[in-house]
């Protein structure tokens, strides 16, 4: 799980920084649905693909029983446009890290690659549903059955990359939103009406030099091979009293970061390449 390290520090650094949440109608846990005419899927919650353990550290693997039998139940996507519906996280949602203070809700949906080749990937449309956080998405990708020993889990795929600058995705209206999120904190908070200024100005530079519209990427998976992409609920935005950013800086933000809590959807196009 080489890569389950560097995607958790990726996280942690969008949980402060890149700081995104939002919402979507709210929808059962653990709920599979599938529909091959609308070509929508409603993810699912699992906890016997990867994890880490109290330690922050990605366990070595589950048992081939209890591994197979949550990757079995996975609903599944094809190739072309799919829009994922993920629920909300509630008191029945377990977080797959055991990490005290940080936990990770991780909802996954599988694929079946029908050939050998390369796979591009397309994440757009994030929609959200809460009034007061905005979802962002980052460094999405699949992942392939891995075993050492008798332990099963999820790894990394060699072969995939970033098309381009495409590797964050904020929901749709994403400035509008802010706009109103900060409006309405600063309402209650007038006290802090500088800093939330600044964020906001912040954040509309950061979104007017980098794409932030889409996630990219491209990957080669094999014929007959089932992969699994994981969807980390982590990269929320919400308002928060004045910080600084970074230790000894003067720069301060009213965004912090987090999970992602309520439902959300966005769509997922795979396109096969030869």
């Amino acid at each position: 799980m080489k890569k389950n390290v560097f995607k958790k520090l990726m996280c942690a650094v969008l949980a402060a920084a890149c700081v995104a949440t939002a919402v979507v109608p709210a929808m059962a846990d653990d709920v599979i649905t599938a529909e091959a005419t609308t070509k929508k899927v409603t993810s699912a919650y699992r906890y016997h693909l990867e994890g880490c353990d109290k330690n922050g550290y990605p366990v070595s693997g589950f048992s081939k029983t209890s591994f197979y039998k949550d990757l079995n139940s996975l609903p599944s996507v094809k190739t072309g446009k799919t829009t994922i519906n993920v629920p909300a996280v509630t008191s029945n949602v377990k977080s797959v890290s055991k990490e005290k203070g940080k936990p990770e809700y991780v909802t996954y949906v599988k694929f079946k690659a029908l050939k050998t080749g390369k796979y591009v990937v397309t994440l757009d449309n994030l929609q959200g549903t809460d009034d007061k956080t905005l979802r962002c998405m980052m460094y999405c990708d699949f992942y392939q059955v891995s075993k050492t020993g008798k332990k099963y889990c999820l790894n990394s795929i060699e072969d995939s990359d970033t098309v381009g600058k495409y590797d964050t995705l904020y929901e749709n209206n994403y400035l509008a939103r802010l706009r109103t999120i900060l409006d309405n904190y600063k309402a209650e908070h007038p006290e802090y009406a500088d800093v939330i200024e600044e964020t906001y100005e912040y954040k509309t530079d950061f979104v007017n030099k980098y794409p932030v519209n889409k996630i990219k990427f491209t990957t080669k998976l094999k014929k007959g091979r089932t992969y699994v992409f994981s969807v980390d609920n982590i990269g929320m935005q919400k308002a928060v009293p004045p910080y600084f950013t970074t230790h000894g800086s003067n720069e301060q933000s009213c965004l912090w970061g987090g999970n992602y809590l309520a439902a959300y959807s966005f769509d997922m196009n795979i396109e096969y390449r030869k």
